[in-house]
Protein backbone atom coordinates (compact mmCIF):
# COMPACT_ATOMS: atom_id res chain seq x y z
CA UNK A 1 0.00 0.00 0.00
CA UNK A 2 1.47 3.59 -1.11
CA UNK A 3 2.66 5.51 2.05
CA UNK A 4 0.46 8.35 2.22
CA UNK A 5 2.16 11.67 3.10
CA UNK A 6 0.78 15.18 4.20
CA UNK A 7 3.10 18.55 3.64
CA UNK A 8 3.61 20.37 6.32
CA UNK A 9 4.63 24.33 5.46
CA UNK A 10 5.47 26.56 7.36
CA UNK A 11 6.66 30.22 6.92
CA UNK A 12 9.09 31.92 9.73
CA UNK A 13 8.10 35.83 10.67
CA UNK A 14 11.82 36.36 11.36
CA UNK A 15 13.55 37.74 8.09
CA UNK A 16 16.95 35.99 7.92
CA UNK A 17 15.53 32.53 8.78
CA UNK A 18 12.17 32.82 6.30
CA UNK A 19 12.12 30.60 3.57
CA UNK A 20 9.20 30.47 1.16
CA UNK A 21 6.79 28.04 0.83
CA UNK A 22 7.31 27.41 -2.95
CA UNK A 23 10.92 25.95 -2.04
CA UNK A 24 9.73 24.31 1.21
CA UNK A 25 7.13 22.73 -0.63
CA UNK A 26 9.55 21.86 -3.34
CA UNK A 27 12.19 20.05 -0.81
CA UNK A 28 9.66 18.28 0.12
CA UNK A 29 8.25 16.84 -2.84
CA UNK A 30 11.11 15.46 -3.73
CA UNK A 31 11.98 13.47 -0.21
CA UNK A 32 8.52 11.98 -1.05
CA UNK A 33 9.60 10.91 -4.93
CA UNK A 34 12.16 9.42 -3.36
CA UNK A 35 10.60 7.43 -1.26
CA UNK A 36 7.45 6.92 -3.48
CA UNK A 37 5.12 8.64 -1.13
CA UNK A 38 2.06 10.00 -2.35
CA UNK A 39 1.44 13.58 -1.71
CA UNK A 40 -2.25 13.44 -0.80
CA UNK A 41 -2.27 16.85 0.99
CA UNK A 42 -0.30 20.14 1.52
CA UNK A 43 -0.85 22.50 4.32
CA UNK A 44 1.07 25.84 5.13
CA UNK A 45 0.75 28.72 7.98
CA UNK A 46 2.45 31.63 6.60
CA UNK A 47 4.10 34.02 7.99
CA UNK A 48 3.29 32.49 11.84
CA UNK A 49 5.97 32.23 14.40
CA UNK A 50 7.13 28.42 15.28
CA UNK A 51 6.92 29.84 19.14
CA UNK A 52 3.39 29.07 19.07
CA UNK A 53 1.55 25.58 18.58
CA UNK A 54 -2.13 26.86 17.91
CA UNK A 55 -1.90 27.33 14.05
CA UNK A 56 -4.52 26.59 11.50
CA UNK A 57 -2.55 24.52 9.47
CA UNK A 58 -1.07 22.47 12.38
CA UNK A 59 -4.53 21.72 13.46
CA UNK A 60 -6.05 20.70 10.21
CA UNK A 61 -2.54 18.24 9.82
CA UNK A 62 -2.70 16.68 13.26
CA UNK A 63 -6.44 16.05 12.69
CA UNK A 64 -5.89 13.94 9.36
CA UNK A 65 -3.02 12.31 11.21
CA UNK A 66 -5.84 11.21 13.60
CA UNK A 67 -8.45 10.30 11.06
CA UNK A 68 -6.24 7.49 9.46
CA UNK A 69 -6.32 9.83 6.22
CA UNK A 70 -2.14 10.12 6.10
CA UNK A 71 0.73 8.13 6.85
CA UNK A 72 3.52 10.50 7.20
CA UNK A 73 3.81 13.93 8.16
CA UNK A 74 6.93 15.74 6.22
CA UNK A 75 8.43 18.79 7.04
CA UNK A 76 11.16 21.20 5.32
CA UNK A 77 13.15 21.25 8.50
CA UNK A 78 12.27 20.15 12.19
CA UNK A 79 11.39 23.59 13.23
CA UNK A 80 8.69 24.16 10.52
CA UNK A 81 6.38 21.74 12.82
CA UNK A 82 7.34 23.78 15.86
CA UNK A 83 9.80 25.77 17.56
CA UNK A 84 8.39 25.02 21.30
CA UNK A 85 9.32 21.86 23.13
CA UNK A 86 6.06 21.92 24.21
CA UNK A 87 4.68 22.13 20.85
CA UNK A 88 7.13 19.43 19.52
CA UNK A 89 6.67 17.07 22.12
CA UNK A 90 2.78 17.15 21.74
CA UNK A 91 2.92 16.75 17.67
CA UNK A 92 4.70 14.33 18.13
CA UNK A 93 2.90 12.22 20.79
CA UNK A 94 -0.30 12.71 19.16
CA UNK A 95 1.08 11.45 15.78
CA UNK A 96 2.71 8.62 17.18
CA UNK A 97 -0.41 7.71 19.28
CA UNK A 98 -2.36 7.75 16.18
CA UNK A 99 0.14 5.12 14.55
CA UNK A 100 1.73 7.59 12.14
CA UNK A 101 4.99 9.57 11.93
CA UNK A 102 6.68 13.09 10.71
CA UNK A 103 9.38 13.42 8.60
CA UNK A 104 11.87 15.88 7.43
CA UNK A 105 12.92 16.36 3.97
CA UNK A 106 16.42 18.44 5.25
CA UNK A 107 17.05 16.94 8.38
CA UNK A 108 16.66 13.28 7.11
CA UNK A 109 17.18 11.46 10.63
CA UNK A 110 15.91 7.89 11.04
CA UNK A 111 14.02 8.18 14.54
CA UNK A 112 13.60 4.35 15.03
CA UNK A 113 16.61 4.66 16.82
CA UNK A 114 18.11 6.22 20.28
CA UNK A 115 20.57 8.02 18.44
CA UNK A 116 17.94 9.24 15.69
CA UNK A 117 15.96 10.38 18.32
CA UNK A 118 18.86 11.80 20.04
CA UNK A 119 19.96 13.79 17.46
CA UNK A 120 16.18 14.91 16.29
CA UNK A 121 16.35 16.19 20.26
CA UNK A 122 19.35 18.28 19.54
CA UNK A 123 17.76 19.90 16.45
CA UNK A 124 14.39 20.52 18.40
CA UNK A 125 16.44 21.96 21.12
CA UNK A 126 18.86 24.32 18.66
CA UNK A 127 15.29 25.31 17.39
CA UNK A 128 13.49 26.33 20.81
CA UNK A 129 17.22 28.07 21.76
CA UNK A 130 17.41 30.08 18.38
CA UNK A 131 13.60 30.83 19.24
CA UNK A 132 14.27 32.22 22.51
CA UNK A 133 17.52 34.55 21.82
CA UNK A 134 15.58 36.04 18.75
CA UNK A 135 12.08 37.02 21.33
CA UNK A 136 15.35 38.15 23.75
CA UNK A 137 16.64 40.63 21.86
CA UNK A 138 13.75 41.99 20.27
CA UNK A 139 12.44 42.69 24.23
CA UNK A 140 15.65 43.72 25.18
CA UNK A 141 16.01 46.06 21.97
CA UNK A 142 12.56 48.02 22.79
CA UNK A 143 12.97 47.66 26.76
CA UNK A 144 16.20 49.63 26.21
CA UNK A 145 14.36 52.72 23.74
CA UNK A 146 11.83 52.74 26.11
CA UNK A 147 14.00 53.21 29.57
CA UNK A 148 16.07 55.48 27.43
CA UNK A 149 12.76 57.53 27.06
CA UNK A 150 12.89 56.66 22.97
CA UNK A 151 9.75 55.71 21.17
CA UNK A 152 9.83 52.15 20.27
CA UNK A 153 11.01 51.99 17.01
CA UNK A 154 12.88 55.08 14.69
CA UNK A 155 10.45 55.37 12.10
CA UNK A 156 9.32 58.72 11.28
CA UNK A 157 7.38 61.14 13.09
CA UNK A 158 5.42 63.83 11.56
CA UNK A 159 6.91 67.60 13.24
CA UNK A 160 10.56 65.95 13.80
CA UNK A 161 13.84 65.00 12.63
CA UNK A 162 16.33 62.59 13.40
CA UNK A 163 18.88 63.39 16.24
CA UNK A 164 21.23 60.29 17.38
CA UNK A 165 18.93 57.64 17.99
CA UNK A 166 16.16 60.02 19.10
CA UNK A 167 14.44 63.06 17.37
CA UNK A 168 14.73 66.72 17.53
CA UNK A 169 11.42 69.63 16.30
CA UNK A 170 11.92 70.02 12.70
CA UNK A 171 12.04 74.17 11.92
CA UNK A 172 9.87 73.73 9.29
CA UNK A 173 6.98 71.10 10.57
CA UNK A 174 7.29 71.45 13.61
CA UNK A 175 5.24 74.35 14.57
CA UNK A 176 2.98 72.92 12.08
CA UNK A 177 2.38 69.72 14.53
CA UNK A 178 2.14 72.28 17.16
CA UNK A 179 -0.31 74.56 15.18
CA UNK A 180 -2.79 71.87 14.62
CA UNK A 181 -2.89 70.56 18.24
CA UNK A 182 -4.42 74.28 18.94
CA UNK A 183 -6.80 74.95 16.00
CA UNK A 184 -8.22 71.68 17.19
CA UNK A 185 -8.75 72.77 20.67
CA UNK A 186 -9.90 75.66 19.23
CA UNK A 187 -12.70 73.92 17.75
CA UNK A 188 -11.98 73.30 14.52
CA UNK A 189 -12.03 69.76 12.95
CA UNK A 190 -9.94 66.98 11.93
CA UNK A 191 -11.71 67.11 8.19
CA UNK A 192 -11.19 70.88 8.27
CA UNK A 193 -7.44 70.38 9.67
CA UNK A 194 -7.12 67.61 7.35
CA UNK A 195 -8.25 69.99 3.97
CA UNK A 196 -5.99 72.46 5.25
CA UNK A 197 -2.43 70.23 5.32
CA UNK A 198 -3.55 68.88 2.10
CA UNK A 199 -4.91 72.35 0.27
CA UNK A 200 -1.25 73.29 1.76
CA UNK A 201 1.13 70.43 0.35
CA UNK A 202 1.87 69.64 3.56
CA UNK A 203 2.87 65.74 3.72
CA UNK A 204 2.69 62.83 5.81
CA UNK A 205 5.88 60.91 6.73
CA UNK A 206 5.84 56.91 6.14
CA UNK A 207 4.77 54.87 9.22
CA UNK A 208 1.64 53.82 11.03
CA UNK A 209 0.06 53.08 8.25
CA UNK A 210 0.89 56.15 5.33
CA UNK A 211 3.59 55.39 2.98
CA UNK A 212 4.06 59.44 3.19
CA UNK A 213 1.86 61.88 0.96
CA UNK A 214 -1.19 63.16 1.37
CA UNK A 215 -3.44 63.32 5.02
CA UNK A 216 -6.33 61.56 6.09
CA UNK A 217 -8.36 61.54 8.81
CA UNK A 218 -6.96 58.19 10.15
CA UNK A 219 -3.53 59.21 9.83
CA UNK A 220 -4.22 62.92 11.29
CA UNK A 221 -5.67 61.57 14.63
CA UNK A 222 -2.57 58.49 14.81
CA UNK A 223 -0.03 61.40 14.53
CA UNK A 224 -1.72 64.00 17.21
CA UNK A 225 -3.03 61.00 19.98
CA UNK A 226 0.26 59.70 19.88
CA UNK A 227 1.33 62.33 22.16
CA UNK A 228 5.26 62.33 20.50
CA UNK A 229 4.35 66.43 19.84
CA UNK A 230 3.74 66.68 23.98
CA UNK A 231 6.99 64.87 24.62
CA UNK A 232 5.64 61.81 25.18
CA UNK A 233 5.90 58.15 23.67
CA UNK A 234 3.27 55.18 23.84
CA UNK A 235 3.63 51.63 24.04
CA UNK A 236 0.97 49.49 24.90
CA UNK A 237 -1.72 51.91 25.58
CA UNK A 238 0.70 53.65 28.09
CA UNK A 239 1.70 56.73 27.83
CA UNK A 240 5.67 57.69 29.03
CA UNK A 241 8.00 60.56 29.04
CA UNK A 242 9.80 61.11 26.04
CA UNK A 243 13.66 62.79 25.97
CA UNK A 244 12.62 64.42 22.99
CA UNK A 245 11.68 68.40 23.03
CA UNK A 246 7.68 68.81 23.12
CA UNK A 247 6.37 71.11 20.89
CA UNK A 248 3.54 72.16 22.85
CA UNK A 249 2.58 72.26 26.86
CA UNK A 250 1.53 69.53 29.24
CA UNK A 251 -1.58 71.95 29.32
CA UNK A 252 -2.22 72.17 25.75
CA UNK A 253 -1.77 67.92 25.89
CA UNK A 254 -4.64 67.98 28.54
CA UNK A 255 -7.01 70.27 26.06
CA UNK A 256 -6.50 68.56 23.27
CA UNK A 257 -7.42 65.28 24.99
CA UNK A 258 -10.72 67.08 26.52
CA UNK A 259 -11.48 68.34 23.56
CA UNK A 260 -11.29 64.86 21.77
CA UNK A 261 -12.93 63.35 24.21
CA UNK A 262 -16.07 65.85 24.05
CA UNK A 263 -16.02 65.15 20.59
CA UNK A 264 -15.28 61.95 20.02
CA UNK A 265 -18.07 60.31 17.73
CA UNK A 266 -18.97 57.13 19.95
CA UNK A 267 -20.53 54.51 17.43
CA UNK A 268 -20.28 51.14 19.25
CA UNK A 269 -17.57 49.58 16.97
CA UNK A 270 -15.35 52.54 17.57
CA UNK A 271 -15.17 52.54 21.55
CA UNK A 272 -15.49 48.65 21.63
CA UNK A 273 -12.71 46.45 23.34
CA UNK A 274 -13.27 43.82 20.58
CA UNK A 275 -11.07 44.54 17.63
CA UNK A 276 -12.93 43.45 14.86
CA UNK A 277 -16.56 44.92 16.13
CA UNK A 278 -18.50 45.72 13.22
CA UNK A 279 -16.60 43.71 11.00
CA UNK A 280 -18.20 40.37 11.45
CA UNK A 281 -20.57 38.84 9.56
CA UNK A 282 -21.75 35.05 9.85
CA UNK A 283 -21.98 33.06 6.93
CA UNK A 284 -26.00 33.24 6.91
CA UNK A 285 -25.90 36.46 5.87
CA UNK A 286 -26.26 38.64 9.26
CA UNK A 287 -24.25 40.21 11.52
CA UNK A 288 -21.91 39.22 14.89
CA UNK A 289 -21.93 40.96 17.67
CA UNK A 290 -19.15 40.78 20.32
CA UNK A 291 -20.14 40.53 23.90
CA UNK A 292 -18.92 38.09 26.94
CA UNK A 293 -20.84 35.02 26.16
CA UNK A 294 -21.35 31.60 28.41
CA UNK A 295 -21.02 31.10 31.88
CA UNK A 296 -17.17 31.24 31.83
CA UNK A 297 -18.21 34.82 30.52
CA UNK A 298 -15.76 34.82 27.88
CA UNK A 299 -15.46 37.12 24.67
CA UNK A 300 -17.01 35.61 21.60
CA UNK A 301 -19.04 37.05 18.45
CA UNK A 302 -22.74 35.51 17.96
CA UNK A 303 -24.89 35.63 14.83
CA UNK A 304 -27.42 38.12 15.66
CA UNK A 305 -30.07 35.98 13.13
CA UNK A 306 -29.20 33.21 15.95
CA UNK A 307 -29.81 35.29 18.64
CA UNK A 308 -32.82 36.84 17.86
CA UNK A 309 -34.71 35.26 14.73
CA UNK A 310 -33.31 31.71 15.83
CA UNK A 311 -32.38 31.63 12.23
CA UNK A 312 -29.76 28.25 13.13
CA UNK A 313 -28.68 27.46 16.00
CA UNK A 314 -25.27 28.65 18.14
CA UNK A 315 -23.82 31.10 16.21
CA UNK A 316 -20.45 31.87 18.43
CA UNK A 317 -16.95 31.79 17.66
CA UNK A 318 -14.18 33.05 20.43
CA UNK A 319 -13.18 36.54 19.46
CA UNK A 320 -8.90 35.66 20.27
CA UNK A 321 -10.12 33.13 17.72
CA UNK A 322 -11.04 35.49 14.93
CA UNK A 323 -7.90 37.93 16.11
CA UNK A 324 -5.47 35.29 15.27
CA UNK A 325 -7.20 34.61 11.83
CA UNK A 326 -6.69 38.14 11.16
CA UNK A 327 -3.39 38.54 11.98
CA UNK A 328 -2.33 35.15 10.28
CA UNK A 329 -4.18 36.55 7.12
CA UNK A 330 -2.04 39.53 7.70
CA UNK A 331 1.35 37.75 7.58
CA UNK A 332 0.64 35.74 4.91
CA UNK A 333 -0.39 39.02 2.93
CA UNK A 334 2.95 39.81 3.59
CA UNK A 335 4.85 36.80 2.78
CA UNK A 336 2.89 37.85 -0.89
CA UNK A 337 3.72 40.85 -1.02
CA UNK A 338 6.94 42.80 -2.65
CA UNK A 339 8.62 46.54 -2.94
CA UNK A 340 9.56 45.86 -6.09
CA UNK A 341 8.22 48.39 -9.36
CA UNK A 342 9.86 46.82 -11.88
CA UNK A 343 7.40 47.36 -15.05
CA UNK A 344 5.02 44.00 -16.37
CA UNK A 345 7.52 44.65 -19.42
CA UNK A 346 9.88 41.80 -19.80
CA UNK A 347 8.92 40.90 -16.23
CA UNK A 348 8.32 37.39 -17.59
CA UNK A 349 10.79 36.73 -18.75
CA UNK A 350 12.94 37.88 -15.68
CA UNK A 351 10.33 35.50 -13.23
CA UNK A 352 11.38 32.96 -15.65
CA UNK A 353 14.79 33.05 -15.35
CA UNK A 354 14.64 33.93 -11.22
CA UNK A 355 12.17 30.50 -11.30
CA UNK A 356 15.12 28.50 -12.53
CA UNK A 357 17.66 30.36 -10.33
CA UNK A 358 15.36 29.81 -7.26
CA UNK A 359 15.28 25.97 -8.01
CA UNK A 360 19.06 25.91 -8.28
CA UNK A 361 19.57 27.30 -4.91
CA UNK A 362 17.36 25.69 -2.94
CA UNK A 363 18.19 22.50 -4.28
CA UNK A 364 21.69 23.82 -3.07
CA UNK A 365 20.27 25.12 0.34
CA UNK A 366 18.67 21.04 0.82
CA UNK A 367 21.78 19.65 0.50
CA UNK A 368 23.23 21.93 3.03
CA UNK A 369 21.15 21.11 5.24
CA UNK A 370 21.11 17.53 4.85
CA UNK A 371 25.34 17.70 5.36
CA UNK A 372 24.69 19.67 8.57
CA UNK A 373 21.94 16.94 9.98
CA UNK A 374 24.26 13.93 9.10
CA UNK A 375 27.26 16.18 11.13
CA UNK A 376 25.00 16.20 13.97
CA UNK A 377 23.41 12.58 13.98
CA UNK A 378 27.64 11.57 13.53
CA UNK A 379 28.11 13.14 16.52
CA UNK A 380 25.48 12.01 18.54
CA UNK A 381 26.63 8.36 17.61
CA UNK A 382 30.38 9.53 18.78
CA UNK A 383 31.65 9.54 15.80
CA UNK A 384 32.45 13.35 15.72
CA UNK A 385 33.92 15.03 18.96
CA UNK A 386 32.52 18.32 19.76
CA UNK A 387 35.59 20.10 18.54
CA UNK A 388 34.95 19.17 15.00
CA UNK A 389 31.61 19.00 15.48
CA UNK A 390 31.65 22.54 15.89
CA UNK A 391 34.07 23.42 13.20
CA UNK A 392 32.58 21.68 10.83
CA UNK A 393 28.54 22.68 11.12
CA UNK A 394 29.91 26.62 11.40
CA UNK A 395 30.95 26.69 7.79
CA UNK A 396 28.47 24.59 6.57
CA UNK A 397 26.19 26.81 8.62
CA UNK A 398 27.88 30.07 6.58
CA UNK A 399 27.42 28.39 3.12
CA UNK A 400 23.39 28.05 4.60
CA UNK A 401 23.51 31.27 5.19
CA UNK A 402 24.80 32.89 1.87
CA UNK A 403 22.62 31.04 0.00
CA UNK A 404 19.38 31.90 2.13
CA UNK A 405 20.57 35.86 1.49
CA UNK A 406 20.97 34.71 -2.44
CA UNK A 407 17.34 32.97 -2.43
CA UNK A 408 15.75 36.38 -0.89
CA UNK A 409 17.54 38.45 -3.90
CA UNK A 410 15.79 36.08 -6.27
CA UNK A 411 12.62 35.59 -4.69
CA UNK A 412 12.26 39.57 -4.40
CA UNK A 413 12.15 39.29 -8.27
CA UNK A 414 9.08 37.32 -8.42
CA UNK A 415 6.60 38.38 -6.27
CA UNK A 416 3.65 41.01 -7.37
CA UNK A 417 2.62 44.05 -5.59
CA UNK A 418 -1.43 43.47 -5.03
CA UNK A 419 -1.68 46.12 -2.42
CA UNK A 420 0.58 48.17 -0.61
CA UNK A 421 3.65 46.16 1.51
CA UNK A 422 4.28 49.43 3.32
CA UNK A 423 0.76 49.81 5.03
CA UNK A 424 0.11 45.87 5.97
CA UNK A 425 4.28 45.24 7.27
CA UNK A 426 3.21 48.36 9.61
CA UNK A 427 0.60 47.40 11.14
CA UNK A 428 2.40 43.97 11.99
CA UNK A 429 5.30 46.08 13.41
CA UNK A 430 3.54 47.95 15.79
CA UNK A 431 0.60 45.58 16.26
CA UNK A 432 2.06 45.87 20.29
CA UNK A 433 2.17 48.94 20.26
CA UNK A 434 -1.13 50.53 18.81
CA UNK A 435 -4.12 50.32 20.79
CA UNK A 436 -6.94 48.68 19.61
CA UNK A 437 -9.13 51.98 17.58
CA UNK A 438 -5.26 51.98 15.89
CA UNK A 439 -5.26 48.67 14.62
CA UNK A 440 -9.06 48.60 14.09
CA UNK A 441 -8.87 51.96 11.85
CA UNK A 442 -5.90 50.17 9.73
CA UNK A 443 -7.96 47.14 9.24
CA UNK A 444 -10.81 48.56 8.02
CA UNK A 445 -8.73 50.02 4.70
CA UNK A 446 -7.88 46.60 4.21
CA UNK A 447 -10.54 44.59 5.15
CA UNK A 448 -13.97 44.74 3.95
CA UNK A 449 -15.34 41.65 6.48
CA UNK A 450 -14.50 38.29 8.37
CA UNK A 451 -16.64 35.67 7.36
CA UNK A 452 -17.65 33.24 10.49
CA UNK A 453 -19.24 29.56 9.86
CA UNK A 454 -19.91 28.89 13.27
CA UNK A 455 -19.79 25.01 13.96
CA UNK A 456 -18.21 22.25 15.77
CA UNK A 457 -15.10 21.64 16.83
CA UNK A 458 -13.68 24.85 15.09
CA UNK A 459 -15.66 27.28 13.29
CA UNK A 460 -14.70 28.11 9.60
CA UNK A 461 -12.99 31.80 9.56
CA UNK A 462 -12.56 33.50 6.32
CA UNK A 463 -11.22 37.19 5.75
CA UNK A 464 -12.50 39.41 2.81
CA UNK A 465 -10.24 42.15 1.83
CA UNK A 466 -11.69 45.24 0.06
CA UNK A 467 -10.08 44.61 -3.30
CA UNK A 468 -12.30 41.91 -3.81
Amino acid sequence: MTTRAVLYLRQSTHREESISLELQEAACRRHCEERGYSVVMVESDPGISGRTFNRPAVKRVMEAVEAQQVDVVVLWKWSRMSRSRRGWAIAADRVDVAGGRIESATEDIDVSTSHGRLARGMMVEFAAFESERIGDQWKEAHQRRVNMGLPANGKPRFGYRRLGEGFEPDPETGPVLADLYRRYISGESFYALVKHLNDNSITTVPGYGTSGGAWSDRSLRRALDSGFGAGLIRSHDEYSAGIHEAVITEDEWKDYLAARQRRRVHRGSERSTYLLSGMVRCDCGSAMVAGQFGWKRVPKFRCKAAAEKRAHDGGYVSAHVLDDEVRAWLRGLVSDLSEATTAETGLKSKRTKASANLSKLGASLTRTEQAITRLTVSFAEGVLDLGAYRSATEELKQKRDGLMVALKSVESERRAIPVSLEVVQSLLDDWDILGVEQRRETLRGLVKHVVVKPQRPKSKVSVVPIWE
